[in-house]
């Protein structure tokens, strides 16, 4: 209940308290207004349709608000271990969630996993929201293809390591000061709050990598989104601007095998659209599983007709 009424509190911010006091005043002067022209009737006339344009301008943020507060779908929640989803195994394990904690709690509870951390080697994945004049909320989905080969991937909208400037003095990784540098440093953007998710380590097909997983709010409207460029660097990058809602994370996350998803972001996404959208895991799940099949599918043929070309080459030399 208690997350209910945080998320209908967010939901309330959202729907742009100037914009609702403009509409208050706008019905107020147009009943004052009816009252020195035509009386009682021009009073009712005119607040009438105040509120039937406030009314079809409001109606989808508190449509969206309604839902939040009368869910009755159970919400998904990744449990600790290895990370599925959708009939996939996303090659992630999680350690730990954030939960209510504290920034310097979550700094303590990083810095005891320094076991599993040991050369303090920890990638940082973030998602950044932004909202735009509508209330829908977008993320930035990343598309990095990796030199030489020009393999693809799919990611977070930040997806970086930490440096020696992101441990304070006692030694320990604090993905706070990173956030604020990496969010800087790629995509130069003003931040309004930032939220761990949680951390865990991640598979990959060069190895495994620790990583945390968090989410970042900015203030720039998402509709100013769609230029963002990321700086030049070893790997050719791509911002995507994505809707959070069950449409828009099925297409992005359709766009790759899991395997080409990072599998700590696929996490983070998952949250985050649990966050704005409860109970949206089960039409995701349904839709996103056929095409992670089909793309499954698409790759082992793929690598079987590799294989035989190359051994009908081997042959004829």
């Amino acid at each position: 209940m208690k997350q209910r009424f945080e998320r209908a509190g967010w939901w309330m911010y959202r729907l742009r308290g100037k914009r609702l006091i403009a509409f208050v005043l706008a019905g107020a002067l147009a009943a004052a207004g009816g009252w020195f022209y035509g009386g009682r009737d021009s009073v009712a006339g005119g607040a009438l349709v105040a509120f039937v344009l406030s009314a079809a301008v409001l109606a989808r943020p508190l449509a969206a608000l309604a839902r939040r507060l009368f869910l009755r779908s159970a919400p998904w929640r990744a449990g600790t271990g290895p990370l599925a989803f959708a009939g996939a195994d996303l090659g992630f394990r999680l350690y730990g969630f954030a939960g209510n904690r504290r920034p310097r709690q979550l700094v303590d509870d990083i810095g005891e996993a320094g076991g599993r951390f040991p050369r303090g080697e920890i990638s940082l994945q973030l998602w950044v929201v932004a909202t735009d004049d509508q209330g829908q909320d977008w993320t930035i989905v990343q598309e990095i293809r990796e030199a030489p080969a020009g393999r693809m991937l799919w990611t977070s909208s930040v997806d970086a390591g930490l440096t020696i400037a992101d441990f304070d003095e006692t030694g320990r990784a604090d993905p706070f000061r990173a956030t604020h540098r990496l969010v800087e440093e790629e995509l130069a953007l003003p931040l309004v709050d930032i939220e761990l998710l949680g951390w865990g380590r991640e598979q990959r097909t060069t190895g495994t990598r620790d990583t945390v997983v968090a989410r970042v709010t900015t203030s720039i409207g998402a509709e100013k989104l769609g230029g963002i460029e990321y700086p030049e660097g070893r790997a050719e990058r791509t911002a995507h601007l994505v809707p959070i809602d069950v449409e828009g994370v099925v297409r992005s996350l359709g766009w790759g095998h899991p395997l080409s998803w990072r599998g700590g972001s696929v996490f983070g996404l998952l949250e985050l659209l649990e966050a704005f959208q409860p109970g949206a895991w089960a039409p995701l799940e349904r839709q996103l599983a056929p095409r992670w099949h089909e793309k499954g599918m698409f790759a082992r043929v793929e690598r079987g007709t590799q294989k035989v070309t190359e051994r009908a080459i081997a042959a004829a030399s």
